[in-house]
């Protein structure tokens, strides 16, 4: 694994970066990831991220065509600036990539209600036209198989099911409620994608999913999952945080939970920098050291617009980092216990994700 020659390195869980790089680009701009973001990121030490394929809500009728953009936006701006970023998807190419004094990407999708609007050409039997479940069962699993092995194709490595919404998959609340929906779970349908997912060797995020979800795909997934950017409920009772027995199944499984600096699921009232290392502190607790690790979701560079202007006291972008890195310590963390909070963690998880065959009885 590669080792930083000095200090601590990070490995953030979840970055909506993608959704910068594409709103640069439509106005023109190019290697937006080299001028506006790689500089901020190596001087506070983080040099891996998942970065997540977000379709905005005004775009979630057209949820196919705007992650379409995305992806192509970002593979178009990381070609741009070969010498600063590398997309990956193994712990061999992460470590090369790292030894090369590059920054690495993993990729992810935030939310998969484009898999459902996925443009699959699709011709059904007479017989299934009959049957209209069937028929409608059989376009749905043509634009699952479709839609992920191309992205799987170009390196997708994590997904998350939903995002604030119920879809033809799962059910999640929406980040700003503060009432949890236990209206849907898991459906048939997408008990068969999370199934696709590990078959492609894709991670299983429970992340945005609401508690019926979230139990009905622990009950399906076989292999290793995580949640890349959720904090502990019983700290800040916000229904986008998990409770204890998802925390430990996580763990159980192999996984990390990824601590959110978003404001709202750390504190309801007054989010500082010393309740976000509570919630590192209490998963480490109840898990072990070796399953939790940071899942920032700084959303500093995104336009206020889009809903979610609160910020973590000390934690508000990326400059915020080596301070945290400081307060571990005088928190009380040793150094490896932060080297493993903030790299070591995820990069083994993200980079050799156990499948369900690897995995067996054990889950």
């Amino acid at each position: 694994m590669y080792r930083a020659p000095s200090g601590h390195i990070v490995f953030d869980l979840h970055s909506d970066i993608p959704a910068d790089i594409a709103l640069w680009r439509a106005k023109g701009e190019k290697a937006v990831f080299a001028t506006r973001h790689a500089d901020r990121l190596a001087a506070s030490g983080v040099r891996a991220a998942v970065f997540a394929l977000w379709v905005e809500p005004q775009y979630r009728n057209a949820a196919a065509t705007r992650l379409t953009q995305l992806a192509g936006a970002l593979l178009a701006d990381l070609g741009e600036s070969p010498e600063r970023v590398q997309l990956v998807r193994t712990a061999e190419e992460l470590d090369a990539c790292l030894s090369s004094g590059r920054f690495a990407v993993m990729l992810g999708v935030e939310g998969m209600t484009f898999v459902e609007q996925w443009p699959a050409d699709i011709r059904l039997t007479a017989q299934m036209e009959d049957r209209a479940a069937e028929g409608h069962a059989a376009i749905l699993d043509e634009q699952a198989r479709q839609s992920l092995r191309l992205l799987s194709g170009v390196g997708l490595r994590e997904a998350i099911l939903v995002w604030g919404e119920r879809n033809a998959i799962a059910s999640g609340p929406v980040p700003t409620a503060q009432v949890e929906d236990e209206s849907g779970g898991l459906t048939d349908f997408g008990g068969r994608v999370v199934r696709l997912c590990e078959d492609l060797g894709v991670v299983i995020d429970l992340s945005h999913l609401n508690e019926a979800s979230t139990n009905d795909v622990l009950a399906v997934a076989k292999g290793t999952v995580i949640a890349s950017h959720s904090n502990a409920r019983a700290l800040c009772d916000h229904p986008r945080n998990l409770r204890d027995e998802h925390i430990k199944e996580v763990g159980r499984r192999g996984g990390v939970v990824g601590i959110n600096s978003y404001a709202r699921f750390v504190h309801p009232d007054r989010a500082t920098l010393d309740r976000y290392i509570d919630h590192i502190v209490y998963v480490a607790e109840l898990t072990g050291i070796d399953h939790v690790g940071l899942g920032f979701d700084f959303m500093d560079y995104l336009p206020d617009d889009l809903g979610f202007p609160e910020r973590t006291e000390g934690l508000a972008r990326v400059e915020d980092i080596p301070q945290l890195l400081q307060r571990l310590s005088e928190r009380g963390l040793t150094d490896e216990e932060i080297a493993k909070v903030s790299w070591q963690n995820a990069a083994r998880v993200m980079g050799v994700v156990r499948t369900k065959q690897e995995v067996g009885s054990t889950c």
